[in-house]
């Protein structure tokens, strides 16, 4: 069991420290992911809305609040088969992608690590990568590009919505079947990227994505189109608000 006086001191770290404490976070993503796994089976992965609002769920537990937004995602896509060169991949254009944003200003991602699920790139060698829970918004490589478009008010079909809800109660059984059943130290979830710090940890172990997205970081490759414009139009909103 792990105590309550734990939990409400993880709460208390939060608001004295300004960001969400290492167990939470890995409490968040494991227990998330597990239900939705479970839940949505097949399109999972697909599922970063519903994904986004149960983080949001359990970090409310614990104090803290979170918004979801959607926007434009860029990341590198890089191959298990070496012969198939870098490139990027995420979501632009037509296509947006949702993500949570805590009252701390931290980026919280989970279905980005299954980027090499989706339909579109499914089958063609790709490697995954971490889970993100970004804490330093000034501080951004090169591989990994997040522009919002702004925060969102969930209006799904009345059936998407009793299904919406439906996962989101099991979010919450899970959470408290988890918290009454096992210890601290039950808590795993890895890898999250969470600043350039986390990410040179990852890379020096090893980590697949991240060594292979490494050739990318010199920014020989250009970005998209649309994301280049969208990021020149956020930081002139940026100016004008200045």
């Amino acid at each position: 069991m792990i105590k309550r006086v734990f939990l409400d001191t993880q709460a208390t770290k939060a608001q004295n420290e300004r960001r969400t404490p290492d167990f939470v976070r890995r409490l968040c993503f494991m227990i998330v992911e597990k239900v939705l796994i479970e839940h949505y089976i097949d399109s999972y992965s697909m599922r970063c809305l519903q994904s986004s609002l149960a983080i949001s769920l359990i970090l409310k537990r614990f104090g803290i609040k979170s918004q979801v937004y959607v926007g434009e995602v860029c990341v590198s896509q890089v191959f298990s088969d070496n012969n198939i060169a870098p490139r990027w991949n995420g979501f632009w254009g037509d296509d947006h992608h949702v993500w949570l944003v805590t009252e701390f200003s931290e980026i919280v991602d989970l279905t980005i690590k299954y980027l090499h699920l989706h339909p579109v790139t499914e089958g063609n060698s790709q490697l995954q990568m971490p889970a993100i829970w970004w804490s330093d918004i000034s501080r951004w490589p090169n591989v990994i590009k997040y522009l919002p478009q702004g925060p969102i008010t969930v209006k799904l079909p009345d059936e998407e919505m009793i299904d919406l809800q439906a996962f989101q109660v099991k979010v919450s059984q899970d959470l408290d079947y988890f918290l009454e059943s096992n210890l601290v130290q039950q808590v795993v979830f890895t890898p999250i990227i969470h600043g350039p710090e986390s990410m040179n940890e990852l890379y020096a172990k090893g980590d697949l994505w991240l060594v292979n997205s490494a050739v990318l970081q010199d920014g020989w490759l250009p970005y998209p189109q649309r994301i280049v414009e969208r990021e020149r139009e956020l930081m002139a909103c940026c100016e004008k608000k200045i």
